[in-house]
């Protein structure tokens, strides 16, 4: 955990003074916290789950590689490299002018175009597991991904996190009719704001009829009306 604190403490370019002002708590405690000495409360890690935007779930998780998860949920490396390059394509085609696109809205348009392959083809495009969480349904390995990843560029807009590329995606993982999928979802929500697209999935049958935290099945998206789909 606590190199996972100093990455993400980093990552988002806030120095031990502001990250400690921002949980309540002195520079020396988050120190002692960062080098292990200290064990953090559950209302300081729910503190840090609100300031980096990442599910408490997920922080507890830190400590397992991505690979052992993948293996763990019974999918393949074939599997998250199909969600990997899913991940880019809404980047690329979902991001504003700038190129940029807010950590949230970007999550939807991932489970928006996951959910729609299957609507329309019974069969998803990565296949991960998506959970009803606060902001509307996400994989786990969504956070991986944006956490880790070389080729996407993580910056701070005040509280937003702004999601761009380093570096196009490839296209060979996917099947046109996969593409096209995430081009039409994109290109619907591309102009909406951020607000717009969490409103939408929590307007959704598979988003209601689930409980919070609860994996949401593919099969729930095809009690939706066409419209309604994304």
């Amino acid at each position: 955990m606590k190199d996972f604190i100093i990455k993400l403490r980093k990552a988002n370019k806030l120095s031990q003074e502001d990250l400690a002002k921002q949980i309540g708590i002195s520079r020396p405690t988050l120190i002692s916290m960062e080098k292990g000495e200290r064990d953090i409360t559950l209302g300081e890690l729910k503190k840090l789950s609100e300031i980096f935007d990442i599910p408490v779930e997920i922080m507890l998780d830190e400590e397992s590689s991505v690979e052992a998860r993948i293996s763990a949920q019974g999918f393949t490396k074939q599997s998250f490299k199909r969600f990997h390059n899913l991940v880019l394509q809404c980047i690329k085609y979902g991001a504003d002018e700038d190129g940029k696109i807010t950590k949230t809205k970007l999550a939807k348009l991932v489970y928006l175009c996951d959910f729609a392959s299957y609507y329309n083809f019974l069969k998803p495009i990565s296949g991960f597991e998506y959970r009803r969480l606060a902001q509307g349904p996400v994989a786990i390995q969504f956070f991986d991904i944006i956490d880790t990843d070389e080729s996407i560029c993580v910056e701070c807009r005040g509280k937003a996190m702004m999601i761009s590329l380093n570096e196009q995606p490839a296209t060979s993982e996917l099947s046109k009719e996969e593409e096209k999928v995430i081009k039409l979802v994109c290109a619907k929500w591309k102009k909406a704001k951020t607000q717009e697209i969490v409103d939408f999935t929590h307007n959704q049958i598979p988003w209601k009829v689930c409980k919070e935290g609860e994996v949401i099945p593919y099969t729930l998206i095809n009690a939706e009306e066409p419209q309604n789909v994304y």
